[in-house]
C-alpha cells in the first residue's frame, strides 16, 4: 500500500506504543486578576495591632484609616487632606450615641 490520502507514509505514523500527543493537553493560562480585588483582598485582610499595650485584631483598611486620623489630628497637612478626601467619598453619618470627630484647616477655622 503505498502513501495517499488518508493513508500517511510508515515513517510519519505513531509507533507502536507512543500517544499522538506526548505533551499532553496545556494547562490553562492563569486569569488575570483586577486591581479592584486585589485591593479589596488586601484591604480586608486581618492584621494584629497595637493599641495602649492591647493586641487588637482589625482590618488592613481599619488600620490604615486610624493612621490617617493619628497623622491629621497632629497636624499633618497631606494626612489632614487625605482625611477631608476619605470623608467626602465615604459620606454618610456616625450611628447613634457615636462620637463625631471633623477636620477642620487652619483657613477653615478662621471663618
Amino acid at each position: 500500500m503505498s502513501a495517499e490520502y488518508r493513508n500517511p507514509p510508515k515513517s510519519s505514523q505513531f509507533k507502536k506504543g507512543q500517544s499522538g500527543n506526548s505533551k499532553g493537553r496545556p494547562k490553562a493560562t492563569a486569569q488575570p486578576v483586577s486591581r479592584a480585588y486585589i485591593f479589596h483582598k488586601v484591604a480586608t485582610e486581618q492584621v494584629a495591632i497595637e493599641i495602649d499595650g492591647i493586641e487588637v485584631m482589625m482590618t488592613r483598611w481599619e488600620a490604615s484609616a486610624r493612621q490617617v486620623h493619628t497623622l491629621a489630628l497632629n497636624k499633618d497637612p497631606g494626612a489632614s487632606r487625605l482625611m477631608q478626601k476619605m470623608r467626602r467619598q465615604f459620606p454618610g453619618s456616625a450611628p447613634p450615641g457615636d462620637k463625631f470627630l471633623s477636620v477642620l484647616s487652619d483657613n477653615a477655622m478662621k471663618h
